[in-house]
């Protein structure tokens, strides 16, 4: 019965706001507007036409991104906090910086320059205090990524010269190059004709404002350009990963090899500590042995000695054996025994 419950309430929900596909937990599953709900955009008039835009579309096209953007906003305004053209979060007019620690966004788009480009103000000023501006952002957000997105161009006879335009956003995109969490989205050659200018279909005031045609032309090359910017940033990671996974099996085969051979070491070193421990009891067990057998060896000389002499004392001299007892000439004949030689029995 929960379950079914469940079930209507999405189904409710998912009707509600039939635009964003909802999933178990209430996430869109879209990566671009799933990016987007952790984006603000920072503008001043021609921004807040994107902002009226996304209203009027129901966060479609830009999802539930943070807008902070502000008729007349400038990056004098900002500087000097002026409330009436600074952006506001939940009513509160803020600066940028401010406003961007406070909804916590992590992809932070921004259109500036525009405004103060007009009349004769200098296109390397303009570059100077957005390069300021940014490093406020960053000061106060150091762990955002900024997407630099290029002044949109303008008609002939508009306050702000369109060749100034041009030139302001090549700064812009060379400034970008030169930091790694920092990138330039051209939002502005889409919109131009053949002349560079603003295209008479995508201008509702003959100077720089765009129509809504032109906003869902900058939506759509934001999105596209957010879903390149996840593909780009997941074949990156991937590859950082596969690096990673190099670099932690050639460790563990390192640190094994390193083991191995420790252990091999240690194993050697005790078979030759066992062999020198055995070569010296064999040495030194071997010591009475031989003092045995030369002891013996003496004995057995000794006793072939003493039966040598036996012999030698029970058999007669080889001239005995040589000549008979009865010859006359041997030394042992009865004509030659003393006749006083005393019997003894």
């Amino acid at each position: 019965m929960i379950f079914k419950r469940l079930a209507i309430l999405t189904t409710i929900l998912a009707l509600m706001s039939p635009n964003i596909v909802y999933c178990s937990e209430q996430i869109p599953v879209n990566p671009v507007d799933i990016f987007l709900s952790a984006s603000a955009f920072v503008g001043n008039s021609v921004g807040e036409g994107l902002t009226m835009y996304n209203n009027a579309k129901g966060k479609v096209p830009l999802g539930s991104a943070t807008m902070l953007t502000r008729v007349s906003y400038s990056f004098y305004a900002d500087e000097r906090g002026m409330s009436r053209y600074i952006p506001k979060l939940a009513g509160a007019p803020m600066r940028a910086k401010d406003a961007i620690k406070q909804c916590g966004a992590q992809y932070v788009f921004i259109c500036m320059g525009t405004n103060d480009l007009v009349g004769n103000a200098s296109c390397e000023g303009a570059c100077q205090k957005y390069q300021q501006y940014i490093e406020g952002i960053l000061a106060e957000n150091p762990t955002v990524t900024i997407f630099i997105e290029s002044c949109t161009p303008t008609r002939p006879g508009s306050n702000v010269s369109n060749d100034k335009i041009t030139l302001f956003n090549s700064y812009m995109e060379s400034y970008c190059s030169l930091f790694p969490n920092m990138f330039y989205v051209d939002i502005s050659t889409p919109l131009k004709d053949e002349s560079g200018y603003l295209a008479s279909g995508y201008c509702s005031d003959g100077s720089c404002h765009l129509t809504n045609t032109a906003y869902g032309i900058w939506a759509d090359t934001v999105r596209t350009y957010i879903s390149a910017y996840i593909a780009a940033m997941n074949a990156a990671r991937a590859e950082a990963a596969a690096r990673e996974r190099a670099l932690a099996k050639a460790n563990y085969e390192k640190t094994m090899d390193e083991m191995y051979n420790k252990k091999q070491k240690s194993r050697d070193e005790r078979i030759n500590e066992e062999r020198q421990a055995a070569a010296a009891l064999r040495e030194e067990n071997s010591i009475p042995f031989r003092q045995d057998e030369e002891l013996l060896q003496g004995l057995n000389l000794q006793k072939m000695q003493y039966q040598n002499l036996q012999v030698s004392q029970t058999l007669p001299s080889p001239l005995l054996r040589m000549q008979p007892l009865d010859h006359p000439y041997s030394p042992l004949s009865s004509r030659q025994l003393p006749q006083a030689f005393p019997y003894i029995p």
